[in-house]
């Protein structure tokens, strides 16, 4: 079956334009009333599976082995260590609060060198209620992962405490298992604590003996090198001079900066001397001294009193020569004590020099020296720190030593136990209850899909959407299930006997859409038997009839006709009415209005059945006197005469019945009738 076919089961395909829409094959769209429609009706066979898998699950539960477990919490003390002394251990005391380390902790109950101690210690070995006998022993690795699997370990968060869960099918065992798995790895890690305080405490004293001898040969270094050294004072800062490298780079410094002002001054004094010597005594503070300043004060005066004299007096007269000589004396004198500033600035600058280079060189000398004993006193103070550390270190390892107590280490445990394991009374497997859901919902879900897969398997029409989508006519109306389609067709003029029924409204709305055609000759067909053809043309006629409309019925089904026995009294005499051809005889039925041909009296000469022509003009005749016809044919897949008639008929209808009809067979059935150029005015699904 392609996709498409079988998303056609679920409404997919092509539909009638005229109603949905084109669907594409290819583009399904799931119709969930198909899906209700399938599931709902074989609930009884998922109830069936899900009762098979819940019965499995019981007969499980009661006869599979009993499992108990007994479960210890255990509680890792932050106090206790693997090491004797006490710095490990308070390394420690930190380590078993990480979380990483507690989780390594509780791996370790599992350990293979525990497993193996208990086994041995209760002595499973030899238990044939404990290891299944196979003929030949188990190795210790197959005892180890078989054991494993029975032990549950977990560290609980935010917690030191390990839960601890043993199963076996024995209650007792498991507890005493518990017992021994807890009492073997407190006896480990005591062995491994006093394994590790003896190799602590050798690979100590090894380590102490190496340092010594390393603190010794550091104490003779730096004997050795006093004695190199005698003359330099290792332990002073200074050299026998006293002075230290900073003294003489501050006397350096000095003398630099005192060439430098006096010979900014010199530089001075020669731009001076050979324009205008008394400018000498800006230079520097020389100008400040009293004794220049009272000369110069004199000069002044003395110029001041001659421009007087001039004014008064004339070059002979003897006040002026008085006064030009005093002048002429003063203005010697400031030009001598001006020489004699620049002499004395000069040598300045001469002397600075002097005693600079004389520094540089005495600096040079002191400073290679200071630099000899400052490297010997480093290279001294290094051998003392050597020296200190192998001593300070050398002190540690004693003290360590010292502070190892093997019987504190001995008697630690890392592992106490909180609640002690006890005997089970209820197994913990198989777990009844969940074993039975889960049954359940997987019974259930295999139902589903069983159901689902029928319902894909299943290509007969069953929703208006699947018959749109798969026929391509539109469904004109839908009439529901009734009793009276499975039982005598007497009962099942649901239009007369049950007028407000869901079946008569679905005849009246099937009326409503072919009124809307405005045809007098409706012929109602079916692709196959006992899709309800008889019974929808029964229901339209008496409906048609109770309406106050002269109706015909005409029986055309040669295979099985059976409207005479449904609507002419087997009690009454057979009247004969006009006759409208020379073969057929109408009669009246037990409905006022409705009349019936039956196609038992539609023989012609040759015993066949009508032809065309006379079902032609049984028509013609007909429209004469009748206001519409309704025309019960053959199904089309026995015999073909429906096709002859169908062309004639001014509207069609096709029947399909629900969860009888398959789509392939409507299709074609449909496709016949536009082949014959039937006036096809949609579908009828029956039984819905």
């Amino acid at each position: 079956m392609t996709y498409a076919v079988l998303m056609n089961q679920f409404g997919a395909g092509q539909s009638q334009a005229t109603t949905y829409g084109a669907l594409s094959p290819v583009s399904p769209t799931p119709d969930k009333l198909r899906l209700m429609s399938v599931i709902v009706p074989r609930l009884w066979l998922v109830a069936l599976i899900v009762a098979v898998f819940v019965g499995f699950a019981l007969a499980y539960v009661y006869l599979a082995p009993k499992v108990y477990e007994s479960v210890a919490v255990i509680y890792v003390d932050p106090k206790g260590g693997i090491n004797g002394y006490d710095d490990m251990r308070r390394a420690n005391e930190t380590g078993w609060d990480n979380p990483d380390t507690l989780k390594s902790m509780a791996e370790g109950i599992r350990n293979g060198v525990v497993i193996l101690r208990v086994v041995d210690r209760l002595e499973l070995r030899d238990d044939p209620g404990f290891l299944e006998d196979r003929g030949y022993p188990y190795t210790d690795a197959e005892i180890v992962e078989l054991v494993s699997k029975n032990i549950d370990v977990q560290l609980r968060r935010g917690t030191r405490l390990i839960d601890l869960a043993v199963r076996d099918q024995n209650p007792e065992r498991a507890r005493n298992m518990a017992d021994a798995l807890i009492e073997e790895f407190q006896n480990l890690i005591r062995e491994q604590n006093s394994e590790s305080i003896a190799e602590t405490r050798a690979r100590l004293e090894e380590e102490a003996a190496k340092q010594l001898g390393r603190m010794n040969a550091a104490e003779n270094e730096v004997q050795e090198f006093r004695l190199q050294h005698v003359k330099i004072a290792l332990n002073e800062g200074t050299d026998f001079t006293g002075e230290t490298t900073l003294d003489l780079d501050k006397k350096l410094a000095s003398a630099v900066s005192e060439v430098l002002l006096c010979k900014r001054d010199f530089e001075h004094y020669e731009a001076v001397k050979n324009q205008d010597i008394e400018r000498v005594f800006d230079i520097g503070s020389y100008g400040d001294e009293n004794y220049i300043q009272d000369l110069l004060h004199s000069r002044n005066l003395a110029r001041a009193e001659f421009v007087r004299i001039e004014k008064q007096f004339k070059p002979a007269h003897f006040t002026y020569q008085n006064g030009e000589l005093n002048l002429a004396g003063l203005e010697e004198q400031v030009d001598a004590v001006a020489a004699g500033v620049g002499e004395s600035i000069e040598n300045a600058y001469l002397r600075a020099e002097m005693r600079e280079a004389q520094l540089r060189k005495t600096f040079q000398e002191k400073k290679v020296h200071l630099i000899e004993v400052e490297g010997v006193r480093k290279e001294f103070h290094s051998l003392l720190r050597v020296r200190d550390s192998a001593a300070l270190t050398y002190q540690e390892l004693l003290a360590r030593i010292n502070e190892t107590n093997f019987d504190r280490g001995l008697d630690e445990a890392v592992v106490r136990i909180f609640a002690s394991p006890l005997i089970a009374v209820k197994p913990v497997l198989p777990r009844q209850n969940f074993t039975v859901a889960i049954a359940g919902a997987f019974g259930a879900i295999c139902g589903l899909v069983v159901v689902i897969g029928i319902g894909l398997v299943d290509r007969t029409l069953n929703s208006v959407k699947h018959v749109e989508s798969s026929v391509g006519l539109s469904v004109l109306a839908e009439v529901p299930k009734a009793m009276g389609q499975e039982m005598d067709l007497r009962e099942s003029f649901f239009v007369n006997y049950d007028p407000n029924s869901p079946v008569s409204e679905s005849f009246r709305s099937l009326w409503a859409s072919l009124s809307a055609r405005h045809a007098r000759s409706i012929m109602i067909m079916s692709a196959s038997s006992g899709e309800g053809k008889t019974f929808c043309a029964a229901n339209l006629a008496v409906l048609l009839a109770n309406m106050g409309y002269r109706t015909l019925l005409v029986d055309a089904d040669f295979c099985k006709p059976s409207m005479a026995e449904l609507f002419i009294d087997p009690m009454e005499r057979e009247v004969g009415g006009e006759e409208m051809t020379s073969q057929n005889l109408c009669q009246e039925t037990t409905f006022k209005d409705l009349y019936l041909i039956s196609c038992s009296r539609f023989t012609s000469d040759t015993e066949e059945p009508m032809s065309e022509e006379i079902f032609v003009k049984m028509l013609e005749e007909a429209y004469s006197s009748f206001d519409y016809v309704i025309i019960d044919t053959s199904p089309l897949n026995l015999a073909g005469d429906g096709l002859k008639y169908a062309s004639h008929a001014e509207s069609t209808v096709l029947v399909v019945g629900s969860g009888k009809t398959d789509f392939e067979t409507a299709r074609e059935a449909a496709k016949e009738l536009k082949g014959v150029r039937a006036q096809l005015a949609g579908c009828i699904l029956n039984g819905s």
